[in-house]
């Protein structure tokens, strides 16, 4: 059984990137002056063997230095989302990096310094350039007339590229094509869960975490946005697009357990134990570690990210 802290620190479990950078040999990704990823040395091989062999070099490797930049003819969000598009198809194609079978014709944005999109890259290749992704997790709960609470958790299918058969919340999945939080919040209600457009509007924003993970794909630092979601006592959510085998609902003691019988995905426990500490369920009265957890639930990422007017 593992503790609260050891759940979240499973997801924030990078605890320094320059210094795993130093004793595995990993190259940082630099766009436009900024550091945005870092890559494996094993990826970088397979990256530079197909980059050579085309007649335009999309990306410049300097070994000494390990970085990897665009070349100079790539300068703009359009050429390098459009050559690094016809390059990771090829490398999927020849099998060059094994995350690419599982492709998800989903694009995830890169930030430059000033806030902008610098290139879009499709959501496979992500971990292996090292980006810092952004997503939204619901937590969709339900109150008593004595005020208990209970959490809906959806039971991820087994037929996902990705942790398949953990639990994850009622709807959660990756920002990117352009859209926005709250957008992103309502399209992913109705595609897993089957909640109507004008009952997910109801969510209320709770802020976000962040952390910096790792898996066998590699590195991903990221932020999640974060909504409640309230349900009426006789909704009962359904699966709708095949990501999610069944619902759950489950007593708060009940998801303590669960979340220390590692049940959950990585970052949905995360975010079910912030959801704990925000609804007063988990108190430094309750939990000796409460202020590690916190930390470990809103790391700071020097990666660029969007701004908001």
């Amino acid at each position: 059984m593992s503790s609260l802290l050891e759940v979240v620190s499973k997801c924030n479990c990078v605890a320094d990137v320059d210094l795993l950078a130093e004793r595995e040999g990993l190259h940082r990704f630099i766009v436009d002056g900024r550091v945005v990823g870092h890559i494996s040395a094993s990826d970088i091989s397979a990256l530079k063997s197909v980059v050579n062999e085309r007649a335009h070099a999309v990306f410049k490797f300097d070994t000494a230095q390990r970085t990897l930049s665009f070349s100079e003819e790539y300068s703009d969000c359009g050429t390098r989302s459009a050559a690094v598009a016809d390059l990771l198809a090829q490398m999927r194609s020849e099998k060059a990096w094994a995350s690419l079978s599982k492709w998800r014709s989903e694009l995830y944005p890169v930030y430059d310094g000033a806030g902008a999109v610098a290139v879009m890259i499709e959501r496979a290749a992500s971990y292996n350039f090292g980006i810092r992704t952004f997503g939204v997790h619901v937590n969709g709960y339900t109150r008593s007339t004595t005020g208990e609470l209970r959490m809906w958790v959806g039971r991820r299918s087994q037929l996902k590229p990705t942790w398949p058969g953990y639990l994850d919340q009622i709807a959660a999945g990756g920002i990117g094509d352009g859209l926005g939080a709250w957008e992103s919040m309502v399209k992913e209600c109705g595609e897993e869960a089957g909640i109507p457009p004008a009952l997910a509007q109801r969510g209320r924003f709770a802020g976000t975490i962040q952390y910096f993970t790792r898996s066998d794909l590699g590195l991903q630092p990221e932020t999640q946005f974060v909504f409640d979601l309230e349900l009426p006592s006789d909704f009962v959510p359904a699966p709708t697009d095949g990501e999610v085998d069944s619902f759950l609902h489950v007593t708060l003691d009940e998801a303590v357990d669960r979340l220390r019988r590692g049940e959950f995905k990585p970052n949905c426990g995360a975010c079910v134990v912030d959801f704990l500490i925000r609804h007063g369920f988990v108190t430094p009265d309750n939990e000796p570690e409460y202020l590690s957890i916190v930390d470990n639930l809103h790391r700071p990422l020097p990666h660029p990210a969007p701004r908001y007017s």
